[in-house]
């Protein structure tokens, strides 16, 4: 299957076929090829996560990898450890340098774990020669809030305690994981413990209040929904959560946070929040790279193995984390 769909995603021909009825109007900016891979999922009549069970969601998931992602990188050493009830998997590239990223993989903090995100952490090691520590945190809504954050900040500290004293550290995550990363950096921050030297933030949500436009104006078709954002939400937060309190948009100060990649897509319902809170973060002082790519949407790194597209903005992201950590 994973031939044929990627061998469908080269042909001009099928893509402009099958990605024909959405090459016009609101969606005249999206890429041909996620018009044709969005149009396969609807004659495929693939299920929503959030019209399941979180445990019928995670085995789909798992069950299900997309034949779109990219293919596994070798790596020299992948060592699994745990630090207190946090999962951790090292991933170790060939030729790996000083510095280490700790990531946190997405979807909702109710699905997702290091082997679904097996593909894009090998990807990240192998492309900038970083240790990378995937995070397998608690999941909602067997533990909710704030479960998640206080496994994100037990690995940070455990693996920052790992990193040579030539090294640099990053934090990342993409989607919950950027939300998740943004919680280490203002938590290392404001306990004068060992902050990030970046904070790589892909297509994050920060905001749980869930009042972007963008929500409403892309809330049904680019993988992403306004329903299925609702239901990570209520599987990873109590009822009696105050969502602003939580949110890391509505913090007042930014002032010393550390430096950023923040990455947006057009056609993702978090694209308004992403791009402003790379705005704020910029105002308040911080170094900001902010990369847009106006025709992909939320997920692209999963789908970076047969998107021409998804794959160059992947490989910016890692040349950006370069970049950065030789300033």
């Amino acid at each position: 299957m994973r031939a044929a769909v990627r061998g469908a995603m080269k042909s001009r021909w099928i893509v402009g076929l099958a990605g024909r009825k959405r090459g016009s109007g609101a969606d005249s900016g999206l890429d041909r090829q996620i018009a044709a891979a969005l149009e396969f999922q609807r004659i495929a009549r693939m299920p929503e996560l959030d019209s399941m069970t979180p445990e019928d969601a995670r085995k789909f998931a798992e069950a299900g990898m997309s034949p779109l992602e990219l293919d596994p990188e070798p790596m020299a050493e992948i060592i699994d450890l745990v630090v207190g009830v946090v999962p951790v998997r090292i991933y170790v590239p060939h030729n790996a340098g000083p510095h280490w990223l700790v990531y946190y993989h997405r979807r909702g903090g109710v699905t997702g774990s290091i082997h679904g995100h097996d593909s894009v952490t090998r990807y990240l090691a192998a492309r900038t020669r970083c240790t990378v520590a995937s995070v397998d945190y608690r999941l909602g809504p067997e533990h909710k809030h704030p479960a998640a954050i206080e496994d994100a900040t037990t690995a940070w500290q455990a693996m920052a305690a790992r990193v040579p004293s030539r090294g640099k550290i990053a934090v990342g995550g993409d989607s919950f994981g950027g939300f998740l990363a943004a919680h280490v950096d203002r938590h290392a921050q404001l306990r004068g413990e060992r902050q990030p030297d970046l904070q790589v933030l892909i297509y994050p949500v920060v905001d749980l209040t869930f009042q972007s436009p963008s929500i409403e104006r892309l809330a049904g078709g680019y993988l992403l929904t306004r329903s299925m954002l609702n239901w990570f939400r209520s599987h990873y937060l109590h009822d009696t959560d105050d969502r602003r309190a939580v949110s890391p948009w509505f913090w007042e100060d930014l002032e010393g946070s550390a430096p950023a990649i923040v990455v947006t897509a057009g056609f993702d319902p978090l694209v308004d929040e992403g791009e402003l809170w790379a705005e704020r973060l910029r105002a308040a002082g911080t170094v900001v790279t902010h990369r847009h790519y106006p025709g992909l949407v939320h997920g692209f790194l999963s789908l970076a193995g047969a998107i021409t597209t998804a794959h160059k903005a992947t490989d910016q992201i890692c040349t950006d984390i370069v970049d950065r950590f030789r300033r």
